[in-house]
């Protein structure tokens, strides 16, 4: 497990941790099991989590799914982010870049964790693709409990 720091913002200091191991407008990721609709060039992103409230210090498993507009995989690269009020105030594992074709997730035992300074604050996970010459940002929002 890999720890993030997070900047302090209006007096908010938080931390998240992930494993050791993603320019278009952001839109609210599609729920679990759904695609998210394709973007402009065609390329569907799904962030795909168990829940929007998860418990502070467990793993919180999540998987990025990207496809052509026929459902088909493609290769792409992924960041994530951490963003309180829409601006950024951490990276996922270091701001890793990863690459990988049609889905990705975290290995076993090295999901994501929240730490107990984020219970109750209204965070947003932000996955940022790039497909097919084209970036692409998907977000899901946390509210840790």
């Amino acid at each position: 497990m890999r720890r993030l720091g997070l900047l302090a913002l209006l007096g908010l200091s938080l931390c998240a941790c992930g494993s050791s191991h993603k320019a278009a407008p952001a839109t609210t990721a599609a729920a679990p099991g759904r695609s998210a609709q394709p973007s402009a060039g065609g390329v569907r992103v799904a962030i795909i989590a168990p829940t929007h409230t998860p418990k502070v210090n467990a793993n919180w498993p999540v998987a990025v799914k990207v496809s052509d507009a026929g459902g088909r995989p493609l290769a792409a690269t992924l960041t994530m982010r951490v963003l309180f009020a829409g601006a950024p105030v951490g990276k996922v594992d270091n701001g890793r870049v990863y690459r990988f074709v049609g889905s990705w997730q975290e290995k076993p035992g090295q999901d994501i964790t929240w730490p107990a300074q984020s219970r109750g604050q209204p965070l947003t996970f932000e996955a940022v693709v790039r497909a097919k010459g084209e970036t692409v940002k998907r977000t899901w929002w946390i509210q840790s409990k």
